[in-house]
């Protein structure tokens, strides 16, 4: 699993939803902003040879305390293939060669995202809330 952490988030959510709780959802739309940026470009990557529906099924999802992308399902089992891959057993000869934990589209999309994730945060904060809301001002 891949994380950014961004500290003091807990209790900044604690504080605005405290203060007003449309500030607490406003941090929410940070946090799907973030995501919603990597669930495009994943989309985007993703090559001609894989369905609509595994591009479809790459989902971005936003709490006030985390931003996660979810892909794949119940209804989309084809896009565990599509990503990572298979080949070994005849019934998953029809997707490219398995990469192990590598990915094709979605966590090398991610793994490149997640190394701008925090200043891009702090960028979408600041568009949303105004650079004055940063504590101390920076």
């Amino acid at each position: 699993m891949l994380a950014a952490e961004v500290r003091g988030l807990k209790e900044l959510q604690r504080e605005l939803r405290a203060a007003d709780p449309e500030l607490a959802r406003q941090l929410q739309q940070v946090n799907k902003r973030l995501v919603e940026g990597v669930a495009d470009e994943a989309r985007s990557q993703a090559g001609p040879s894989v369905s609509t529906r595994s591009k479809g099924s790459i989902r971005p999802q936003a709490s006030g305390r985390e931003a996660r992308v979810t892909a794949g399902g119940a209804r989309v089992p084809e896009f565990y293939g599509q990503e990572f891959g298979g080949g070994r057993r005849p019934r998953t000869r029809q997707f490219p060669p398995h990469r192990g934990r590598e990915g094709y589209f979605l966590w090398p999309t991610v793994r490149r995202r997640l190394r701008t994730a925090a200043d891009e945060w702090a960028e979408i904060f600041d568009d949303i809330f105004g650079p004055q809301a940063r504590i101390g001002g920076s």
